[in-house]
């Protein structure tokens, strides 16, 4: 995969964790649960510090890329995909549905996959 593509699949991830933060907002200005435990103000703020990690890549400023996409897979692994799974599994009241813990927590799998793909260099710089 080059760089170009995956900073492109990326930005899909951002994309897709704004579009269900922004969907879960909504449900709460209606009067309704959010869509998972998380805060979805707090989780937009993340997914927008996250899209500031992608800026290096564009750059070409490969280290500094990686390490950040290291700090990614981190932070993104445990609060994104290992929290909904323990949650999902031990209060599912917590969600608005079971589909939307799976889909929350598959938006944030996708984004794992491509983290680690650019945290171990997994990607060419020709475009």
């Amino acid at each position: 995969m080059t760089l170009k593509k995956l900073l492109q699949l990326q930005l899909l991830y951002y994309g897709l964790g704004m579009a269900f933060n922004a969907v879960s907002i909504y449900i709460i200005s209606t009067g309704g649960q959010a869509l998972t435990p998380n805060e979805p103000v707090a989780g937009s703020m993340a997914m927008t510090l996250y899209a500031s990690f992608l800026i290096p890549g564009f750059l070409k400023k490969i280290p500094f890329y990686r390490v950040l996409m290291g700090l990614a897979v981190v932070l993104l692994g445990y609060g994104g995909v290992l929290k909904h799974f323990y949650f999902l599994r031990t209060s599912p009241e917590l969600y608005y549905s079971f589909l939307a813990g799976v889909i929350g927590m598959s938006i944030n799998i996708f984004g794992l996959l491509l983290n680690c793909l650019a945290a171990f260099g997994k990607f060419t710089s020709a475009e």
